[in-house]
């Protein structure tokens, strides 16, 4: 009965490890390839021919290692050794470094290698490159700027210590650059700040970055990434379309002459019914597209209301973890909506329906000259036979996702009435507005539905160039249906199931636990990293039993409390880095082998209990020879 028993016990071990292993292929052979580590599994080709991210144009890296880092303990320990580098601060060739005039950033450049920028040094002739010092002046126009907006600095791992910046060739990547989140910053006062390193291009001269000079393609990427470096000192968990869409937002607001960011709003226009939070992406425009929404906030409420969104998200805590145990990133939809109705007396509904009404009045107020340069709008369908049926061809009807939009096209022709008549039936989500257009003027006729029905009278529609329909999702909630026609007929719609697609708000604590790394400071210091194997063991420990019980919660308070200034202490000493991770060494083996420990303690204390009993048995040994030798 054992061996069948052991039997049975090894082959659920191995169909465990397998399924852990098919589970993990995929997400690692993905990571592999977005960093360009060859990998000839039949897997990884089939990776290559599906992922999106293969067609992608240039781009910022920051969500590429933000994700990596969240799944990091998910990857084989094979793919962590692999790209263990990317999580790390880069190491040069022949390194050099230079800080600012203003103090506020240290350069670090090579100065040989593929990594070295130009090294002509023709202005004041420094010793530093002219590039380095452009670098650096850069960075500190853009520190001023947020500065000057009320951001707070970017947070670096002691205080008065510059912002580390990188010059590398990321060209091979695609990437413009890339902010790496690097440890918790609990002298931020935010639970979930971090700080954070970056790495941009080296010179921008490669063929990807045209049409724009390297100066031009240095200060937006400056001014994106330094924004991600901020974002980052407010809490680690950001919603990242939302980071990308406020980082490409900040890039026209500090260099308005450059607008690169303007490229990215074709692709979401194209696909307006795909939702405002779609995850970032070039080829869709989730993200970088959705800049053009947060200018439309702030022509509404004012620039301050982006900055308050982001002071918002300071307070709140990861809604909690997805299957994998990892943290989930906090949606940035309800943040906003929250903010817009406690502050603005508006919500994210109502403003998502005006911002979707001004992409087809380009009633843009910011920015003048550029509004030639933003998309118009996109129809999914135009018609021009008048009158037409709910069930006509193309069908007259859309549903759609969570904050999304489509625009329907009625163009007059031969025979087309004076007076076009919409009818709309719609679920309770549906906000929709016709639109009609003579020359340079537009007339906007709303929609008030009730009862799921309701019909407008546009007038002029025969001599109008066009009536444009326009239906939006203004919730949080999938599947919101409607459909139209010019007869007055209609076509039953069914309320979709579920509430909101966002879990609610939590704030966050000073021991609120994450996987971003929070607590573990000791740790952290000894080992170099809050992903090293044997802090996530810790952490892990931490979580699992610690936090389970009021006295392990009180030692991980008082823990907290104590621990940040010695663990800075040790971080800056390697001797004392070595030192403390020795010392932690028996604490790492208790934990990652409590089976193996408790064993070796019984051994042990059955040693000691045995020598005991020995040491008793030879006194009493002992005592009984002396007595008979004194009788």
């Amino acid at each position: 009965m054992g061996a069948i028993y052991a039997r049975l016990t090894l082959v659920t071990f191995i169909l465990f490890q397998f399924s852990t292993i098919v589970s993990a292929g995929p997400l690692d052979d993905y990571y592999l390839q977005q960093f360009g580590v060859t990998n000839n599994t039949q897997l990884q080709k089939a990776i290559l021919s599906v992922s999106p991210e293969t067609e992608e144009t240039v781009r910022c890296g920051m969500p590429l290692k933000h994700g990596l880092k969240r799944d990091w303990k998910l990857l084989e320990q094979s793919t962590q050794k692999v790209l263990a580098k990317q999580l790390v601060s880069p190491v040069l060739t022949s390194p050099a470094t230079y800080t600012s005039i203003g103090g506020h950033f240290t350069v670090h450049y090579a100065t040989t290698g593929t990594d070295a920028p130009p090294q002509t040094d023709v202005t004041g002739i420094t010793g530093v490159p002219d590039w380095v010092e452009t670098v650096a002046a850069t960075f500190e126009d853009v520190y001023t700027s947020y500065s000057g907006q009320g951001y707070r600095p970017a947070p670096t791992n002691s205080a008065g210590v510059p912002y580390d910046v990188y010059l590398l060739d990321l060209a091979p990547q695609r990437f413009y650059g890339v902010t790496n989140s690097d440890q918790p910053a609990p002298s931020t006062g935010f639970p979930n700040a971090f700080t954070s390193w970056m790495e941009i291009d080296n010179n921008f001269t490669d063929g990807l970055y045209n049409p724009y000079s390297p100066l031009q393609s240095l200060q937006i990427t400056a001014a994106h990434e330094y924004h991600h470096a901020v974002q980052y000192g407010y809490n680690f968990f950001f919603d990242i379309w939302y980071a990308e869409a406020t980082s490409t937002w900040m890039e026209d607001e500090l260099y308005d002459d450059v607008d690169q960011l303007y490229t990215y709003i074709t692709n979401w226009f194209n696909q307006s019914t795909l939702p405002l939070d779609t995850r970032e992406s070039t080829t869709t425009g989730g993200g970088y597209g959705r800049w053009i929404f947060n200018r439309f906030l702030a022509e509404k409420h004012g620039v301050d209301m982006i900055r308050r969104s982001w002071e918002s998200l300071s307070g709140l805590a990861s809604p909690g973890k997805d299957a994998f145990g990892i943290d989930l990133d906090i949606p940035m939809a309800p943040v906003l909506d929250s903010l817009l109705s406690s502050t603005f007396a508006s919500s994210l509904g109502s403003d998502f329906h005006d911002f979707a009404r001004r992409v087809y009045t380009r009633a843009w107020i910011s920015h003048p000259a550029d509004i030639a340069n933003i998309h118009p709008y996109t129809p999914l369908a135009s018609y021009t036979t008048i009158p037409f049926a709910a069930n006509t061809t193309p069908a007259p009807s859309v549903t759609l996702p969570h904050y999304s939009f489509a625009y329907y096209r009625f163009v007059p022709a031969l025979g087309a009435p004076n007076d076009l008549p919409i009818t709309i039936t719609g679920t309770s989500g549906i906000k929709a507005t016709a639109f009609r257009k003579n020359g340079s003027t537009i007339d906007e006729f709303p929609f008030t539905i009730v009862n799921g029905t309701a019909t407008i009278t546009v007038p002029g529609f025969n001599t109008s160039t066009e009536v444009v329909l326009l239906i939006t999702n203004a919730t949080s909630s999938d599947n919101h249906s409607a459909n139209f026609s010019t007869n007055g007929t209609g076509m039953p719609v069914t309320e979709p199931s579920g509430g909101t697609v966002y879990p609610p708000l939590l704030p966050a604590t000073p021991t609120k636990t994450s996987s971003g790394g929070s607590g573990c400071f000791i740790a952290t210091a000894a080992y170099g990293s809050y992903l090293h194997p044997r802090v996530q063991l810790l952490r892990n420990f931490r979580d699992e039993y610690l936090l389970t019980n009021v006295p392990g919660r009180a030692f991980v308070t008082l823990y907290y409390r104590l621990s940040p200034p010695l663990a800075d202490f040790i971080a800056r000493h390697p001797v004392l880095r070595g030192v403390t991770r020795l010392a932690l060494t028996p604490l790492v083996a208790a934990v990652a082998h409590p089976l193996i420990s408790a064993a070796s303690l019984l051994l042990l204390f059955g040693a000691l209990l045995i020598s005991l009993l020995r040491r008793i048995k030879a006194a009493r040994l002992n005592a009984h020879t002396y007595v008979i030798r004194t009788t």
